[in-house]
């Protein structure tokens, strides 16, 4: 039998100090799955001089205000909890279609990186009513697109970090 020679060597990585500052761009709603997706986004993709762009969808313009009100408290509260040097920018978007907005968002933004949130459905029911992730992954071409989901634990622990809640609305700080 003839051995292999396999070398080990690690290949090298650049430390966030060394990499070129990317930008970020984030499909926000108003779920815990997305909040959840936001503080994924501070913790494993942003380093310091990156660039975070939300888009969040809404369906009548007369929501725009408020909406645009919510997702600046959820990004600044974010912010200051990870103290993280980056710039951030919100967009709010009136479509009917948010995966069609969302790609054309990414279009124009041009982010090295989309994520999204899993609403949690069932692949069935994603079938079925749709999916925006689904969207995104089948027509965003420029950049991969990164679905972060929620845990089970996390699922299951509301606002308060009680485990064990089914409760399913909205997180905002």
């Amino acid at each position: 039998m003839a051995s292999i020679n396999v070398s080990t060597s690690a290949l090298p990585v650049p430390s966030p100090k060394q990499r070129a500052n990317k930008t970020v761009l984030m499909g926000l709603d108003e779920s815990r799955h997305s909040s959840a997706a936001l503080q994924w986004v501070f913790d494993y993709l942003l380093v310091s001089g990156d660039k975070l762009v939300v888009v969040t969808v809404i369906d009548k313009e007369s929501e725009r205000e408020s909406t645009t009100s919510r997702v600046k408290t959820l990004l600044r509260a974010a912010y200051e909890a990870e103290g993280i040097a980056v710039s951030m920018g919100t967009r709010v978007v009136v479509s009917n279609n948010a995966g069609q907005a969302i790609a054309s968002q990414a279009e124009e933004v041009k982010p090295a990186f989309l994520v999204l949130s899993s609403a949690g459905k069932s692949h069935v029911e994603g079938l079925l009513v749709g999916s925006v992730s689904q969207y995104c992954i089948k027509n965003v071409q420029d950049c991969p697109v990164i679905i972060a989901r929620m845990t089970k634990k996390d699922e299951l622990t509301d606002s308060a970090g009680n485990v064990g809640s089914e409760r399913k609305s909205p997180s905002w700080f």
